[in-house]
């Protein structure tokens, strides 16, 4: 079990943000493309247990996140994850056990190597964004060295920024 603890921006000028990582001394990797099948039950969200399969390098995935109970400036989670060797019987596997809703999406992403924090930058359809991954403090320290303390937090999973932003894009076709 891992426990993560990471905090989202969303980036309005990425060609900066990547500046700043190179300048801090972040070592850029390749990007590379990410598909996410989140897998959902009738109870999962209010329970705080969210079951995916992640395609990455030609390798599946599997992991559950587990929310705590407790309300946080960062996004923390238990973390439980398992290589599986087909993500076809993955799926059928959580939807055999209730997790019978299931919401595809894809990223590009962009790994940062720093040697206290993990750096990723995001880019999907609905916006790019920042995560920063490690321990409270070393988060913390990053925000400030990249100057975005100011900025608002975001400390949701994809899906619930989809979310949100599928809800203002109704909004907007209403008025």
């Amino acid at each position: 079990m891992k426990k993560e603890i990471e905090v989202k921006f969303q980036l309005k000028n990425k060609d900066k943000i990547l500046e700043k990582l190179s300048a801090l001394g972040g070592k850029a990797k390749k990007p590379y493309d990410q598909i996410t099948y989140g897998f959902f039950s009738k109870d999962s969200v209010e329970r705080g247990i969210f079951p995916r399969i992640r395609k990455e390098f030609g390798k599946s995935v599997l992991t559950v996140k587990v929310r705590p109970q407790k309300e946080s400036s960062f996004f923390e989670r238990k973390e439980y994850s398992i290589t599986i060797d087909d993500e076809k019987e993955g799926i059928e596997i959580l939807k055999s056990l209730g997790f019978d809703r299931i919401r595809e999406f894809s990223k590009k992403r962009q790994e940062w190597e720093f040697p206290d924090v993990e750096v990723c930058v995001d880019d999907l359809y609905f916006g790019t964004f920042l995560e920063i991954e490690g321990e409270k403090k070393d988060i913390e320290s990053m925000i400030k060295k990249l100057g975005l303390e100011n900025n608002e937090r975001i400390t949701k999973a994809y899906l619930a920024i989809e979310d949100d932003y599928k809800s203002m894009l109704k909004k907007d076709n209403k008025s």
